[in-house]
């Protein structure tokens, strides 16, 4: 079996896989989809990356109310850092109408 399946494979914390880590179960299951989503939606000059609490709620499978009980959780405990942006449109410079929420993984 290869170790690299054409990209299908993400770089991940190795200490959220591990014993002692303090992080409950769902805090480490919204750290993971964070993690696919930062390579996702980052390149070579951006450090962060955004998404709607709606979207978020769908990619973790998780109602919005949990995702930021565990994402303060994270926030915490310093494995992210998150906050409130408007997103721009990059053809028009027009930002949006709603807050977003931006995430910047820190381990």
């Amino acid at each position: 079996m290869p170790k690299y399946r054409n990209g299908n494979f993400i770089q991940l914390n190795r200490e959220v896989l591990h014993d002692e880590c303090t992080l409950t179960w769902r805090a480490k299951w919204l750290y993971v989809v964070l993690s696919e989503l930062e390579h996702r939606y980052t390149g070579e000059e951006e450090t962060f990356f955004f998404r709607s609490q709606e979207d978020l709620a769908r990619d973790t499978g998780m109602d919005v109310k949990t995702n930021l009980k565990y994402r303060k959780e994270l926030e915490e405990k310093g494995w992210i850092k998150t906050w409130k942006m408007h997103w721009q449109n990059p053809e028009t410079g027009k930002k949006s109408s709603k807050y977003t929420i931006a995430y910047r993984l820190l381990k």
